[in-house]
């Protein structure tokens, strides 16, 4: 690959990581944007526990907690009661959650040209 092609795909990467940064809602953390990988990836309605969640990516219990807790009291996510079983805890991405998704998956393929 020459170098020319090179530095302009790393040029797009860095665009996109630039439009993440100051778009999406990370915390400024890497530990955020692998939460909201994992959230985003899930967006298609699969049912899994805030237990579930929180082992599924791979930083500390602790701190994925905390940014899940931001994502919700900044309106990304919400957090509704199971009619059946009160201590069965799942979540719903929010139409703000969507729509940047949506816009995030845009920017990708404007930038990679897909």
């Amino acid at each position: 690959m020459s170098n020319s092609i090179k530095i302009n795909k790393i040029n797009k990467l860095k665009r996109i990581r630039v439009w993440e940064k100051s778009n999406l809602p990370t915390y400024g953390t890497d530990a955020g944007y692998a939460l909201l990988l994992e959230l985003a990836s899930l967006e298609d309605g699969s049912n899994i526990t805030l237990k579930g969640l929180y082992l599924s990516v791979p930083y500390a219990e602790s701190t994925i907690r905390l940014l899940f807790r931001n994502l919700e009291e900044d309106g990304w996510i919400e957090l509704p009661k199971d009619r059946v079983d009160q201590r069965f805890r799942s979540f719903v991405p929010t139409e703000k959650f969507h729509r940047k998704v949506d816009e995030w998956l845009d920017q990708v393929a404007d930038c990679l040209e897909v």
